[in-house]
């Protein structure tokens, strides 16, 4: 079994309980008026997990994954994702939805980290006007941060007007326990983490 398989399937098993690998995401909020089409998600992965993908599966070292070569990443290294929905919660007017599939899956290199890039389509209306979005593990095997600088991008119709906010998550917490051997920089571990989560309002003005 190569390691990158083992990497993504002992989170599941909550043989851990603090974080071992570190995710900065992105988003694309794809919206058709008061419906949410979908949300393209983007994931930028630490040098640990990018190592272990890359020499797996990158077969002739050129930093590239071929059909083939994404196919087998997409078979080994992130479909199990599907138990855990794969990380990805919309809220909307109090009910929780996941995603049931998953399209235009990508995997790249980019600056020498490892992303993988999915879309996560949902067609479900939007009541009240707001909904909220939250990736995160519920075993705290990953750390998953919104990425800095403008990780949240709005399209489609009414996505003009659309105004979103990234916000703490302190209805959810995840328990993991204090002591950590690896740690994101800059941040200190408690023992209780809180997800972020991107809060979108249609029709602001």
């Amino acid at each position: 079994m190569k390691r990158s398989i083992l990497l993504l399937i002992v989170p599941w098993a909550c043989v851990f309980a603090h974080p071992h690998m570190f995710i900065d995401t992105e988003m694309e909020i794809r919206l058709q008026g008061e419906l949410l089409a979908g949300i393209e998600i983007t994931w930028y992965f630490d040098p640990m997990f990018t190592a272990a993908i890359s020499t797996d599966f990158d077969s002739n070292g050129n930093g590239q994954f071929s059909a083939g070569e994404t196919s087998e990443v997409f078979a080994n290294a992130f479909s199990n994702l599907e138990t855990s929905n794969y990380f990805t919660f919309v809220n909307i007017n109090g009910q929780t939805y996941s995603p049931t599939r998953i399209e235009e899956f990508s995997v790249f290199t980019e600056n020498g980290t490892l992303v993988y890039r999915f879309f996560c389509p949902f067609n479900i209306h939007i009541t009240n006007g707001v909904f909220r979005v939250a990736i995160y593990d519920s075993a705290y095997y990953c750390d998953i941060l919104y990425r800095e600088g403008a990780p949240i991008t709005l399209s489609g119709t009414g996505s003009e007007t659309a105004q979103f906010e990234i916000e703490q998550n302190g209805d959810i917490s995840i328990s993991y326990g204090g002591n950590v051997s690896v740690s994101r920089e800059g941040t200190t571990y408690s023992g209780t983490a809180y997800p972020q989560q991107l809060v979108v309002y249609l029709n602001s003005d």
